[in-house]
């Protein structure tokens, strides 16, 4: 895959007024909304998640792959004359590439009303694999912020009809992870929210 590619993406606020809405939305909310999104996107059921067929529906975003100054920075989402970029430090695995777009276009379909008013969110190493936050100022709206990202991007590129799938035909979480191309970490959350597997 071209990891130099620069996509073009917009919100669906025609289907779902998402900043208006996301101010009551529950955990689970996202998630079947992050499902909705990956049917639309991913028709064919494709894995790893087809980021390019965002963009024949939305011209606002931009995304880039790039080396970013702070290593321990995995992605950022910025929000600057009407026009959203993403940036993928491009110096991570391709799997940690692969979620953090996923985790920054959390940030883009629920969160665009904060990310106007605050200019940009940017996401470390431990923003995605832990509770830390990195660079913003309210820990809790951060907190709150960050879980919902994530939600919305494992549902987005590991959709639970999928992953039963492919937990069925490999009973391996290194397999899964390899197949939706995230890190077994990422996968093993994953089956266990879906209860395929206990912690």
């Amino acid at each position: 895959m071209d990891r130099q590619l620069v996509l073009s993406v917009t919100p669906l606020v025609d289907s779902y007024p998402i900043q208006d809405y996301n101010k009551m939305m529950k955990l689970p909310q996202i998630r079947a909304l992050a499902e909705e999104y990956a049917l639309k996107y991913n028709p064919k059921h494709l894995a790893p998640f087809p980021y390019e067929n965002v963009i024949t529906e939305h011209t606002d975003l931009r995304v880039y792959f790039t080396t970013l100054d702070d290593d321990a920075v995995s992605g950022a989402i910025l929000f600057k004359d009407g026009q959203y970029n993403i940036l993928i430090n491009n110096s991570k695995p391709e799997a940690r590439q692969h979620f953090t777009l996923a985790h920054e276009l959390g940030h883009y379909f629920l969160h665009g009303e904060e990310l106007r008013g605050e200019h940009a969110i940017i996401d470390g190493d431990d923003t995605l694999d832990g509770p830390r936050i990195l660079y913003r100022s309210d820990d809790n709206k951060a907190q709150r912020l960050e879980i919902e990202a994530n939600n919305f991007a494992a549902s987005l590129i590991m959709p639970a009809d999928l992953v039963r799938r492919a937990w069925d035909a490999t009973h391996s979480i290194q397999e899964c992870a390899r197949i939706f191309s995230v890190s077994p970490v990422a996968m093993s959350i994953r089956l266990t929210r879906l209860g395929l597997v206990s912690e």
